[in-house]
């Protein structure tokens, strides 16, 4: 087993009402309330930080975080792993099905062989579908035009996709068509809370032209070690999106757990069909 040099972090934690959250948002204003939470754990992430500058390794209660970079960019939400390979986000969406999603048995999941689904893979609780996006793979699925039958799935995870493809309003229409009534979307992106409207990147023509209209932003991705073009960065009318596609409920759900070194901001789509 390899081992690594990890510095203990500790003395940084204190106890305090604040070091958890889990919220839901319905608009932008509500985020204001949980101002003393966030804080109170931006004031953590910026001695976490300040470490993170000097030791790719730490240890906490016991366990151990990687603080991992993509192409030299670094940030809580993305880079700090735990034992299992999962980062902060990932982590949290865990925490997010086991609060809302215990009763989901059938679930789809946008991704294949990725630290996530091994972490699922591994449970006897879920019949779980997962897919690639890769022309002529046996799991190829293209989310603007999934072949799964309508009312397939308890769930439906989508982490980190839609951002990447232009005609995203056609996936939440496809979600909706698949997901069971009565079940659920659990979705993240880019999702900034100041703004009301969707920021667009980039576009892409019938001829598949490109045109930036930002400076190109690419994500780290599984299947291709450049990383992919990022076309959105979301805001609020994001909900509107699935309202109009005709999900009945739609939230933003919200929080961290400084136990964990589940940090950042982060945040998630909920929506009930």
């Amino acid at each position: 087993m390899l081992k690594v040099f990890a510095r203990n972090i500790d003395h940084l934690h204190e106890d305090s009402p604040y070091n958890k959250l889990m919220a839901e948002l319905e608009k932008r204003e509500d985020y204001v309330n949980y101002q003393q939470h966030t804080q109170f754990r931006k004031a953590f992430e910026k001695k976490i930080l300040k470490i993170a500058n000097t030791f790719s390794y730490v240890r906490m209660f016991g366990t151990l975080y990687h603080f991992n970079r993509f192409k030299k960019l670094f940030s809580l939400r993305e880079a700090c792993t735990d034992h299992t390979g999962l980062n902060s986000r990932m982590r949290f969406s865990l925490k997010i099905i086991n609060q809302y999603f215990r009763g989901a048995k059938k679930i789809y999941l946008t991704e294949h062989n990725t630290p996530y689904h091994k972490k699922f893979k591994n449970s006897k609780q879920y019949d779980l579908v997962t897919s690639i996006y890769k022309p002529g793979d046996v799991l190829h699925q293209d989310l603007t035009k999934l072949t799964y039958p309508d009312n397939s799935f308890d769930l439906c995870l989508s982490f980190e996709d839609l951002e990447h493809i232009p005609d995203y309003q056609t996936v939440i229409k496809e979600l909706y068509r698949v997901t069971k009534p009565g079940g659920s979307v659990l979705l993240s992106a880019p999702f900034i809370l100041e703004n009301d409207r969707t920021i667009t990147r980039a576009t892409i023509n019938e001829k598949g032209e490109i045109t930036h209209l930002l400076t190109p932003e690419y994500h780290g991705d599984p299947v291709l070690p450049l990383g992919i073009l990022c076309y959105y960065h979301f805001g609020w009318d994001l909900l509107d999106s699935f309202r109009d596609a005709g999900f009945k409920s739609v939230k933003v759900v919200t929080g961290y757990d400084i136990d964990k070194l589940i940090l950042d901001t982060l945040l998630f789509i909920v929506a009930e069909k």
